[in-house]
């Protein structure tokens, strides 16, 4: 079984194949997501040697491995020590003191970039994250250097090195992404980097093409590519320029005709008299505009700049008003005041407003590669979102790289035979037209073999053959050539053709007799493409090297016989007009435009120079892809907008709970989480829409194994219900700080194993149930943290007196905290976590959401006072019984109450008055 050349697993299905790349064959792969990573390895390795910005990357990784291993003990530690109060003032402070040392490790490792980037940034005026990553850094090393030289409060070292973890990865990643979209492009330029130069005695020798002045000569035999711009000074043959130009079929280039560096002879060797010096050429201008389109400024990051600008201040005000205010109006004392100072910088965490955008983007990058589309622009997707107008090429892009015959004409021989014959000696060539005629069907019982093939150069092929006891010569060329060498002429049988396109005439023992017509075939996904990108209000027009004529049958506005500097001039005037262009080609052509427009999409079977070119490839030729694109790129932006305002509310939290004094340290890692889990709920359903345009198309299932996607979510979904089990434990040793902590949390960890095996094994599992099923993980898991915040973060008195016991239950009547978490995790797991989507259309949705919220109060209002009922002098108890009491009402009341609701809103919409209204709405939410 072949094996998989990025992560050595088995292949099955045919995998993926890459595509090749300068002295190295397509590598196969078992998945996209391999190939994605493969590919831009591959980029990098066939390239020449990287700038020594980019050699640096390594280096940088080695020291991020290293910090990560030290981050990853400093918060187990630190995480210890906050939780704990019980430890020895020696222990503890022996412990801080090792914290300390590994923050200060990590921070010679990797602050030294930041900081510079800081001090650069301030001293031009700026306010960008980085300064606001130092300001946390500050907030967390001050106060926590504080907590460890008096012995009072809690420490956050770990917080500086997480943060410096993660801005050193952000960089590392756009380091890399804009170091593998040059690679192509420079592995193509190397292949045109030597020629053979031609001296005045016609002796050839190997030098470096910069090396060449205008007025060299230099040497190209069939097969090879051009690698100066010139006048073809001897030599007569076909040239293909499609590359260079986008002209489709190869064109005889004769002496005084001119070629460009990136053409590929065919049948004919030639000598090039140079016309410009060797780092001059037009290939040479093309890839000094990818380069320099490669170093525009990234969006996302002048976002994070730009929220920066205005969050870095308000911290400021904040940290020092809660100083004052700790300091001049309480009695806690300076130190204090300063602490909760240091606090509220350490809470102003960029991490989360930082990633709020990357995390999406990731999982937008993921959806892309599953079907094909490989980004590796650092944002690529937010500018694909952007795009209002897509521009085309056509040679190689809307059309298939082989020609195909689309009639053929014959006169005075036996059809059938004669196509076969053409076919067998058309086999036996490398020509782009010989592929076309080695199509054509054979004969059966036919024995014919070539004995003699001799290539024409420039003119065609003729052979001679022997076919049923006789032989036979036939010429296969250009209608100059066969009007040369046949007898009779060949315009009946043009004037018979019902198809027009690039013409090849056929003659047989000196007569015309066929006449042939070839053409680029459309291929089959460009209507639903364009259907596509119409209904996403996109404007379409094609760009192309060819002829109008061969161009006006896609019934689109075209733009024909452009250079490339046209087409860059193209793009760079809809730039300029404000419009926001997505590029799609594939030829060395449409390199400067891929590079110059909003976004740009090369096919992996193009050149090189486009591939490096471009933000994005598609490793497939089926067009749908592009238009799904941009819709889920738009949908990804949408996302990374509320995860950016989500990500600024938890830190506004955080601040004001800082500022209040109230900061515990299990309270801010529960921001974080809950900041974490809306960001990863987002991410995870970017590109899940039901009645998605590609999705409708059923190409997914072709392209990357669709079908297993769903039950990835719901693996997914299965472990957060699991860890939510299994974080009640936590939350019930919190609440009572019993003897037997592990005990408890390993039973509760083994019931969420259990639990989510089950949910996820039930992939039928009826919608009630499943609503249940959230409540005893989420909601429960929302109602112990909301009990827990209430007591004051603190465990529950227990003196093993009923004093305590009918506290602990008059309490769970009039908890804000424990109705809030209850209801925030409760409907979070309604909306997020359920096994299948609400069916549309109905009213359970809505019922869920209001009967459904009203029956889960009163049933655990309910539930808690059947649980009191009982006598007990053990708070333990009392709190279990409250806990299950207070569940069941939860689930009988939320039932009960989606059931009522349901009822009667579908009384009230049975109502004449108002079932009009109910349909009009419905009738425009489904046209929407």
């Amino acid at each position: 079984m072949p094996l998989c050349d990025y992560c050595r697993g088995p292949i099955t299905a045919g995998g993926h194949p890459g595509r090749p790349w300068p002295g190295r064959a397509a590598a196969a792969y078992c998945c996209y997501g391999c190939l994605s990573l493969g590919e831009q390895q591959r980029q990098l390795d066939t390239a020449p040697a990287l700038p020594a910005a980019n050699r640096n990357l390594g280096s940088i990784g080695v020291r991020l491995g290293v910090a990560l291993i030290v981050v990853a003990q400093s918060m187990i530690f630190g995480l210890a020590l906050n939780l704990h109060d019980d430890v020895p003032p020696d222990v503890r402070w022996g412990a801080q003191t090792l914290i300390l040392v590994a923050t200060l490790v990590v921070v010679a490792l990797l602050g030294p970039p930041l900081f510079r980037a800081a001090w650069l940034e301030l001293r031009r005026g700026r306010v960008t994250v980085e300064s606001l990553f130092l300001l946390t850094m500050f907030g967390a090393l001050g106060a926590s250097l504080q907590a460890h030289s008096t012995g009072r409060g809690k420490i956050y070292f770990e917080v500086v090195s997480i943060l410096l973890v993660v801005y050193t990865l952000g960089k590392m990643i756009g380091a890399r992404s804009r170091a593998a979209a040059m690679a192509g492009a420079r592995a193509w330029a190397g292949q045109l980097d030597m020629c053979r130069l031609v001296d005045d005695r016609g002796r050839t020798r190997s030098v470096l093409v910069r090396e060449v002045l205008p007025g060299d000569v230099v040497e190209v035999n069939p097969g090879e590519t051009f690698a100066v711009d010139g006048v073809i000074r001897s030599g007569t043959g076909f040239v293909s320029e499609a590359a260079v130009t986008g002209e489709p079929f190869a064109a005889v280039r004769r002496p005084g005709d001119r070629v460009l560096a990136g053409a590929a002879s065919h049948d004919a060797a030639f000598h090039v008299e140079a016309t410009a010096p060797g780092t001059e050429r037009q290939v040479d201008r093309l890839l000094a505009a990818v380069e320099g389109a490669s170093d525009r400024p990234v969006s996302l990051q002048a976002r994070a700049d730009a929220l920066g600008r205005w969050f870095l201040p308000l911290v400021v005000c904040v940290a020092l008003g809660t100083f004052a205010y700790w300091t001049l109006f309480t009695a806690a004392g300076w130190e204090a005041a300063l602490f909760h100072a240091m606090s509220v910088l350490l809470v102003a965490c960029p991490c989360v407003i930082g990633l709020a955008t990357p995390v999406v983007v990731w999982s937008a990058l993921g959806r892309l590669a599953e079907r094909g589309v490989i980004v590796r622009a650092a944002d690529a997707v937010e500018r694909l979102a952007e795009v209002d107008h897509v521009m085309l090429d056509k040679t190689g892009t809307l059309t298939d790289d082989s020609l195909s015959v689309l009639d053929v004409v014959t006169a005075g021989t036996d059809r059938e035979r004669l196509l076969g014959w053409l076919s067998v000696i058309e086999e036996k060539c490398n020509h782009p037209v010989a592929r076309a005629f080695a199509k054509l069907p054979r004969p059966a019982g036919d024995d014919v073999r070539v004995r003699e093939l001799r290539v024409v150069p420039g003119c065609g092929v003729e052979a001679e053959i022997e076919a049923g006891g006789s032989r036979h010569l036939v010429q296969i060329g250009t209608p100059q050539w066969i009007a040369q060498v046949a007898k009779d002429v060949a315009s009946s049988l043009a004037a018979e053709l019902r198809a027009s396109g690039h013409r090849v005439d056929v003659s047989l023992d000196g007569r015309v007799v066929a006449a042939a017509a070839l053409s680029e075939r459309v291929r089959d996904s460009v209507p639903e493409a364009l259907t596509g990108f119409r209904n996403l209000g996109l404007a379409v027009e094609v760009l192309t090297g060819d002829t109008a004529e061969r161009a006006a049958g896609l019934g689109l506005p075209v733009r024909a016989g452009l250079l490339p500097a046209d087409k860059l001039r193209i793009v760079e005037a809809a730039t300029a007009s404000g419009a926001k262009s997505l590029f799609v080609g594939d030829g060395i052509n449409d390199a400067a435009a891929l590079a110059a427009a909003h976004a740009g999409i090369a096919l992996a079977s193009g050149t090189d120079l486009a591939v490096g070119a471009a933000d994005v490839t598609l490793y497939h030729t089926d067009l749908r892809a592009v238009p799904w694109a941009v819709e889920l790129s738009r949908e990804a932006v949408r996302a990374a907008r509320r995860n950016t305002a989500l990500a600024l509310a938890y830190n506004l939290v955080g601040m004001t709970l800082a500022a209040c004094g109230a900061l515990h340290p299990v309270v801010a890692a529960l921001l974080m989480l809950a900041s974490s889990l809306s960001l990863v709920f987002s991410s995870a359903r970017v590109g899940t829409r039901a009645g998605h345009c590609f999705a409708e198309t059923g190409i997914g299932d072709r392209q990357s194994g669709v079908g297993d996607r769903p039950a990835g979510r719901a693996l997914m979904r299965a472990a957060l219900h699991g860890l939510a089990v299994a974080l009640q434990g936590v939350a019930f040793v919190l609440l009572l700080d019993p003897s037997n902590a592990a005990l408890v949390i390993g039973g509760f960890a083994l019931a969420g194993v259990v639990l989510a095996w089950a949910w996820n094994r039930w992939a039928a599992v009826p919608h009630a149930l499943d609503m249940c099923f959230g409540m005893l993980t989420l909601g429960n898991l929302g109602m112990l943290l909301g009990w827990w915040a209430d007591a004051g973060f603190e465990p529950l008195r227990d003196h093993g007196c009923c004093a305590c016991v009918e506290a602990v239950r008059s309490g769970t009547l009039t908890s804000a905290g424990m109705w809030g978490g209850m209801l925030l995790f409760a409907n979070a797991a309604m909306l997020w976590l359920p096994r299948r989507p609400v069916p549309p259309g109905g009213n359970h949705g809505t019922a869920m959401f209001t009967g459904g919220n009203a029956g889960m109060v009163l049933g655990m209002v309910a539930g808690g006072w059947c649980a009191a009922l009982p006598e007990t002098d053990s708070v333990a108890l009392a709190v279990a019984g409250s806990f299950v009491g207070m569940t069941a009402g939860m689930l009988a009341g939320m039932l009960l109450g989606t059931w009522l609701a349901e009822k009667a809103l579908d009384w009230l919409r049975s109502l004449p008055v108002l079932r009009a209204t109910w349909r009009a709405g419905v009738a425009q939410r489904v046209g929407e």
